[in-house]
């Protein structure tokens, strides 16, 4: 998983929309969206982000997957490694997966309470 998916993992564990995040580092909402997507950061806007989302710049990197990391290995403890690797991976899909449905949720009753006035 590239660092932007972490990123957005993190970002969206605070609850901070693309656009909140954006402004915290005072740089452009569409400069945000692409990080998420492609993974290539700038190494200050990197430091910037990690400080807002209190997250260590380190520990971020050490979440990022190795491009050898794809390819299989014969080695038992390679495949243990990367078997940990995907639950975590399905752990943090999930959780994104659960904010999104709260967000849906929280904009259906906003859309109710505008239509009743």
């Amino acid at each position: 998983m590239h660092i932007g998916l972490q990123i957005k993992f993190a970002r969206m564990r605070k609850r901070l929309t693309q656009q909140d995040l954006a402004e915290r580092i005072n740089k452009t909402r569409p400069l945000i969206s692409n990080i998420e997507q492609t993974g290539k950061v700038n190494y200050y806007t990197l430091v910037k982000i990690c400080e807002v989302l209190e997250v260590d710049i380190d520990s971020l990197h050490q979440m990022v997957e190795e491009p050898d990391s794809y390819y299989p290995s014969a080695d038992s403890k390679n495949k243990n490694q990367r078997l940990q690797q995907l639950e975590r991976q399905i752990e943090q899909l999930n959780m994104l997966v659960d904010s999104q449905k709260d967000l849906i949720v929280a904009l259906k009753e906003k859309v109710e309470l505008l239509s009743k006035k």
